[in-house]
């Protein structure tokens, strides 16, 4: 039987997805999350995977928890972010 070791390259992209969404880039965290977790699965015969998509799935769950105050705060009226995204979907701001 062998040993699988970890990937280092996908713990460490999981945990800049994490940086980028504590930054207020939740789109991006997103997408880098997903992406690293897509890669995690296709090597899971490889290499050990729990840690980047734990890693990966906190980064989803709190990115998306921003958005969503982001999105809150718009239809409320009292968004004040300039965040590109939001910019896109909400047009520009009054």
């Amino acid at each position: 039987m062998t040993e699988r070791k970890f990937n280092i390259p996908l713990i460490l992209l999981a945990a800049a997805s994490f940086a980028i969404g504590f930054f207020g880039f939740a789109a991006e965290s997103i997408l880098l999350a997903v992406g690293v977790i897509i890669a995690s699965i296709k090597l899971r015969e490889k290499y050990l995977i729990k840690i980047p998509v734990a890693i990966c799935i906190i980064a989803i769950i709190a990115s998306g928890a921003f958005f969503a105050v982001l999105v809150w705060q718009e239809v409320k009226g009292i968004g004040s972010t300039d965040y590109w995204l939001m910019r896109l979907i909400f047009g520009e701001m009054k």
